[in-house]
């Protein structure tokens, strides 16, 4: 994911951390996922050069979240930036960054932020028999990507994989991992 060369070439956006952003990170998400899944409408036409009328573009109404590829990554995605907003920026205003690399087969999203790091070790396992109404964005998003990893910085970076066909060989237990 971006390494700073020239030769990258992926998608880029950066937002303030604050709630009232996250819908443009989440169409945006969205709109990544139909350039690696099949390009659907709700409806089961085609979104982009296959419309009629040879239009370009993703309108909220052309949004397939029956695509599971699509709704995985837009929920693990607005999970992580709810926490980051929410947490990280807690006692601060700062920023939140996305690239996403788009690839025949997969999608990699990398969410970064400068405010105050998170340590995983203190996530519990969530009571689901309770039903909680908090503490799932973690657990949200490890059940919705193949792979996330979270390195704490600065900056902190949260990075996400989601592969539109599991192979064999890629089934496996989620897993998240952290460097420190």
């Amino acid at each position: 994911m971006g390494t700073g060369s020239n030769q990258w070439r992926g998608i880029r956006l950066t937002l303030p951390a604050e709630l009232r952003y996250r819908d443009i990170a989440v169409r945006a998400v969205a709109a990544a996922c139909q350039l690696v899944s099949p390009r659907r409408t709700a409806h089961g036409s085609t979104v982009g050069r296959d419309r009629p009328d040879g239009s370009e573009g993703l309108r909220l109404a052309d949004l397939d979240l029956s695509d599971n590829f699509a709704a995985d990554m837009v929920s693990a995605v607005s999970e992580l930036f709810n926490n980051v907003a929410i947490h990280s920026y807690a006692h601060s205003t700062g920023d939140i960054a996305l690239e996403m690399e788009v690839t025949g087969d997969h999608l990699e999203i990398s969410i970064s932020d400068t405010g105050t790091a998170f340590d995983l070790s203190q996530v519990p396992t969530p009571e689901l028999a309770s039903l909680p109404e908090g503490g799932m964005g973690i657990h949200i998003a490890r059940a919705c990507v193949d792979e996330l990893h979270y390195t704490p910085g600065p900056p902190n970076v949260w990075r996400l994989t989601k592969y539109k066909v599991p192979t064999p060989k890629r089934i496996r237990p989620r897993r998240l991992t952290s460097q420190l």
